[in-house]
């Protein structure tokens, strides 16, 4: 029954790529004012093909080439880091800019799950948008990665992180993460019968040792998967922010799992759209909230 299993999400993760996702990244015109975010070396948008195109990291080109030069698996792929025309600080994204500047796409390949602030960001990329403009979202599936006994992110994590406005992630989402994430890493679904030959990750102690490090007052940042996602519980979300007008941005289209990975693009709301869009979001929040419980109980 796996392998059926299997081979229908491998078609099906086919099927998406390349009827949805190929197409989406070539309709990008190279002459687009593109922001990429968190590119490292694996930049989707290089500046010899797309001569607009600008990159954030969390550090500067050289930075980030001194640290992917020592990690073997990846060290080879050090000459693609493109340059990194602004680095996150903590501020709003939208003040590392020059005035003026903003984008017709902002692309983002499993970045988002890493913010410390969910709602800041959004709120953030929303207001770096041209009219029109859109935000394209590479999110890894909880499913199909070391995330998988993870439970989905719920609205009121990202409004507890929106509200305390910390610099670094809170110790509940740090002993999640460590203490919760899996030896094992496909790449795309992983199976039940997988789940019963993987292991934690991490040693409980450390998680918890991490965790009172952060809650005692401690200020170093942990990378790691800070916030959890199926793309059920991703549009949740964003359905119950915009209900709580906490973000202007809309889903134009959202793909189901392929690999280990869903994509989702948003565009800004119009007033005119708004009082529309809750109407239909109020009774789309209830049918999601039942889907998101059928998946999380199986």
């Amino acid at each position: 029954m796996d392998y059926i299993y299997k081979v229908i999400k491998k078609y099906y993760s086919l099927f998406v790529e390349y009827s949805v996702i190929r197409p989406l990244i070539n309709s990008v015109d190279s002459c687009s004012h593109i922001l990429e975010i968190g590119g490292g070396y694996n930049p989707r948008f290089k500046k010899d093909i797309y001569n607009k195109a600008y990159h954030l990291d969390h550090c500067d080109t050289e930075s980030l080439k001194n640290k992917y030069r020592h990690d073997s698996n990846v060290s080879h792929l050090v000459e693609q880091i493109q340059t990194v025309d602004f680095v996150a600080d903590g501020s709003p994204l939208e003040s590392l800019l020059p005035p003026g500047l903003t984008f017709d796409y902002i692309y983002s390949a499993h970045a988002i799950e890493h913010q410390v602030d969910f709602v800041g960001h959004l709120r953030s990329l929303g207001k770096m948008l041209r009219s029109q403009g859109r935000i394209i979202l590479v999110i890894p599936d909880l499913r199909a990665c070391f995330d998988r006994f993870r439970f989905p992110t719920v609205t009121a994590d990202v409004l507890a992180a929106y509200m305390k406005h910390q610099a670094v992630h809170q110790g509940k989402q740090v002993f999640e993460a460590l203490a919760q994430g899996l030896d094992i890493n496909p790449g795309r679904f992983i199976t039940r019968r997988e789940l019963d030959g993987a292991d934690f990750f991490h040693p409980l102690e450390s998680a918890y040792e991490a965790m009172c490090h952060v809650e005692g007052g401690g200020t170093v940042y942990h990378d790691l998967h800070a916030w959890t996602f199926t793309p059920v519980s991703f549009r949740l979300l964003l359905v119950e922010l915009f209900l709580l007008d906490l973000i202007s941005l809309k889903v134009v289209t959202l793909t189901g799992l392929y690999g280990n990975q869903f994509c989702a693009v948003l565009e800004n709301a119009s007033q005119d759209e708004k009082t529309v869009l809750k109407q239909s979001y109020r009774i789309e929040r209830l049918k999601l909230t039942r889907r998101l419980h059928r998946i999380v109980t199986g």
